[in-house]
């Protein structure tokens, strides 16, 4: 009997709990969505204290604390998130855009590697990949993720406009400046002064 009631007792306190925790997350991520980035991490800082293992609190955590610069912790939120969910694509491009932010372009490629492979139609991980190989002077690779992104959707500009930039890198100047006409036709008009500057 006194265990009986002693589960009555106990389930709904637990139930509360987390009803709780469920609405400081909700909390959270809406804070996070309407660019209250600051109250934010106070309720997602919360949520990951009472529950360390709360994937998508970690997540908004690094997300927050990437937008504020806090690299470090950043990465602590994001490695985090990963460690309790492995196909967590968002948290690998957050973790690969920092990694890139840092200079460790290598070290992001393996984290879009990831997220293409969770999702091969994940246009934001071909993207920042193609920046990466970029920066690293990996061309040809550079190309091929920003043909993916446009292939993926033909109306993104700005995968045009950056492999317009890509190509000129790579020495195909003609190819470069039709990317950026094409950029320009689809809103993007800043893409006429880069024309004006290396096409004329």
């Amino acid at each position: 009997m006194r265990k009986i009631i002693f589960y009555l007792l106990f389930l709904p306190c637990s139930f509360l709990f987390a009803q709780d925790a469920d609405l400081k997350l909700q909390n959270g991520i809406l804070k996070f969505n309407t660019g209250n980035y600051k109250g934010a991490i106070v309720d997602l800082k919360q949520v990951v204290d009472n529950d360390p293992k709360n994937i998508e609190g970690h997540y908004y955590l690094a997300e927050c604390r990437f937008i504020f610069k806090e690299y470090k912790t950043a990465m602590e939120s994001f490695n985090k998130a990963i460690k309790y969910d492995g196909k967590h694509i968002k948290a690998f491009k957050g973790r690969g855009k920092l990694k890139a932010i840092m200079g460790d372009y290598r070290g992001s490629i393996q984290d879009f590697d990831k997220c293409v492979k969770i999702n091969p139609e994940y246009s934001d991980a071909y993207y920042n990949r193609a920046l990466s190989y970029k920066n690293l002077n990996q061309y040809e690779e550079s190309i091929n993720d920003f043909s993916k992104v446009i292939e993926l959707n033909p109306e993104d500009y700005e995968a045009y406009f950056n492999r317009g930039k890509t190509k000129l890198d790579s020495g195909d100047k003609e190819g470069a400046c039709l990317d950026w006409s094409k950029s320009a036709e689809l809103g993007y008009f800043d893409a006429y002064d880069t024309i004006k500057e290396n096409c004329n």
